[in-house]
């Protein structure tokens, strides 16, 4: 067995020097396995950097088993000829159809082996830099790092994981507004860019790419410039029939996606309604919109394009508010967007008022929900071409406000060192005060807007929007805004743990406590049973002034069912409330942590008597 691939001209090897596990991988597409390669003449000399992109030789889809290879060779590889004039495109160094005798297991992918019976290997050109999603969530506000560990290696540590401290760092950042302003410019020079790459390859070479998202828009480290990669998905169209069809197998949308069965043609949370196929096994179409499944045009790289961007605006909402979205951003986008309300008309309601508003706009276009004449030209409610698209945005940029800084030499020359400190300090305070009331209007605008059509799959809207309320509320105002966004998350009945993890982060921003223990009684009033366990260790996180009815039975909870201890405090805390109406729920589930045979017999030696009659007494209580 060998590690090194014989091409024609050059022999390839894996980049061991590269990545975070010094194994040279870079990532595990939809159909392929990424690495960092070393490139060098078969008789020596130089080693340049490339990328191997192992793909299977074979690949299922429903029932059908598709030959990948031969695939790829008639379609995708004579696509990338037709695009490699284009400096912005990804190019191709080599197709190596047989791997000979290189064999490496994938550490990535458990038990996957890449060798000559299952993969091919196509050497691509290395971009030096970062993905879109990379720059903006690492480079830009450092949401994500590498930690080095002893043994040489890194591990990825996201947001919130960081310290306390560092995670404020972070926050504060977010906040200034230069640093809006300067990333704004940056987005909306990257939206510019990427219309004049599609521009190229859809309006002058006729081909949709298909899988446009932030992993396939690659930013140079030098020049800050985009390379658009990834083909795998990319179809032909003509100026005459301007449409790709494609036949896809049905999908149990109730279940998980996989390679064999996939949701859409594309990637989930990018790729436009009208690229997902058919439901199976009684699961139900995600979408009510009028359209032909399969049917895929230039307005289906635009709907990926205004996801893209979306996506880049609220990345830091959207890391530093859910921990499932930093972790797993497409289980994130499975449980949470696939419906027209949430997957379409996306806007930028939830992230920094600082944001122009034709940039919200423009996404907004973009995403819209299909019409039934939405693929027509003259139809002005979609964008139909990227030079009208690039027309819009170019006039974002010209209207949007940039960072002057300039002295004032009057102002310097007429104060001393004293008056500029106080002037600096009011002017300050003035900017907060300001900041504060313009904040929590702009807010309450948005918290109306989604009220009224709120449904579950925008809890995380929810959440975001509650913490700009709570924090830009002035004091006298907290505790009524507070009252509101509670009364509003218990409308429905039972809470779960997402909604207590919610309302506890906004009791711990509220300036005052005085009514800490009221509102902790009104969250174990409303708690879900079965949640029991993480609202109680939630609600373990907060100091009140002094214990409440809620607080003590939170407390009994936590410490019997996650402690391990406490159980006689436990049983005199069950005892206590057993016939208290308001916490119904909790009294049960509490009573439920007590009801084990190790636990009742602690408590039977605690009572001094014997275990039938701790059962008997248990048993009774919310029966």
């Amino acid at each position: 067995m060998s590690r090194e691939i014989r091409g024609t001209d050059f022999k390839f090897t894996v980049d061991t020097s590269h990545g975070l596990n010094k194994d040279g991988f870079i990532a595990i597409g939809t159909e392929s396995i990424v690495y960092k390669g070393l490139k060098t003449a078969n008789d020596g000399g130089l080693q340049f950097s490339c990328v191997l992109k192992f793909k299977p030789r074979y690949v299922k889809s429903g029932d059908e088993v598709v030959d990948r290879l031969k695939k790829f060779k008639e379609e995708e590889l004579t696509i990338f000829d037709d695009l490699q004039e284009c400096r912005s495109i990804v190019r191709i160094f080599d197709v190596i159809e047989d791997l000979g005798d290189f064999s490496m297991p994938c550490e990535h992918i458990a038990s996957k082996v890449i060798n000559r019976d299952g993969y091919f290997c196509v050497v691509e050109e290395f971009i030096d830099g970062w993905s879109l999603e990379e720059y903006c969530r690492e480079e830009s506000w450092k949401l994500r790092k590498a930690q080095q560990l002893d043994n040489g290696l890194s591990k990825v540590v996201n947001y919130h994981d960081y310290p306390a401290e560092e995670r404020q760092l972070i926050d504060l950042s977010y906040k200034n507004y230069a640093n809006i302003i300067k990333y704004q410019g940056e987005i909306i020079q990257f939206m510019i860019n990427l219309c004049e790459i599609l521009e190229f390859v859809t309006e002058q070479k006729n081909i949709l790419h298909l899988d446009i998202k932030p992993e396939n828009v690659m930013v140079t480290k030098y020049g800050r410039e985009l390379v658009l990669i990834d083909f795998g998905r990319a179809k032909r169209i003509t100026k005459a029939d301007r449409f790709a069809r494609v036949k896809m197998a049905p999908a149990d949308y109730k279940g998980r996606e996989t390679v064999e069965r996939m949701f859409q043609y594309g990637t989930l949370g990018y790729a436009a309604p009208e690229c997902y196929t058919e439901a199976a096994e009684g699961s139900e179409f995600p979408f009510r919109q009028p359209l032909e499944k399969g049917k895929m045009s230039i307005e289906s790289d635009i709907f990926s394009f205004g996801a893209t961007f979306w996506e880049c605006l609220n990345i830091f909402e959207l890391a530093t508010g859910n921990r499932w979205f930093s972790e797993d951003s497409h289980d994130f986008y499975k449980e949470h967007f696939l419906s027209d309300e949430a997957y379409c008309g996306r806007d930028l309601s939830l992230t920094s008022i600082h944001y122009h508003k034709k940039l919200e706009n423009i996404i907004r276009t973009c995403t819209k929900a299909r019409t039934t004449h939405y693929l027509e030209e003259d139809n002005r409610e979609f964008y139909h071409s990227y030079s009208e698209l690039k027309k819009d945005i170019e006039d974002a940029r010209n209207s949007a406000p940039t960072i002057v800084r300039a002295e004032n030499i009057k102002v310097r020359n007429a104060f001393g060192m004293f008056g500029v400190t106080m002037a600096v300090a009011t002017a300050f305070l003035l900017i907060i005060s300001l900041y504060r009331l313009v904040g929590y209007r702009v807010a309450m605008d948005k918290w109306n807007s989604l009220v009224s059509g709120y449904n579950v799959t925008r809890f995380y809207k929810l959440d975001t929007l509650s913490m700009d309320l709570i924090k830009t509320a002035s004091g006298s105002k907290q505790e009524s805004t507070y009252k509101m966004i509670s009364e509003f998350t218990y409308e429905d009945g039972d809470i779960d743990d997402k909604e207590a993890a919610l309302l506890v982060k906004l009791m711990k921003k509220m300036n005052s406590r005085d009514h800490l223990g009221e509102h902790i009684d009104e969250l174990m009033m409303h708690g879900n049973q079965k949640n029991f366990k993480e609202i109680s260790s939630e609600i373990m996180t907060i100091e009140p002034a002094a214990e409440s009815d809620g607080y003590s039975i939170a407390k009994a909870i936590y410490n019997a069912e996650v402690g391990k201890t406490g159980y006689t405090d436990a049983y005199e805390v069950l005892d206590r409330f057993k016939d208290d109406s308001r916490f119904g729920n909790a009294v049960v589930k509490l009573r439920n942590v007590l009801d084990n045979d190790e636990t009742i017999r602690l408590l039977a030696e605690y009572k001094g008597t014997d275990r039938a009659e701790i059962q008997k007494y248990l048993a009774e209580i919310g029966g």
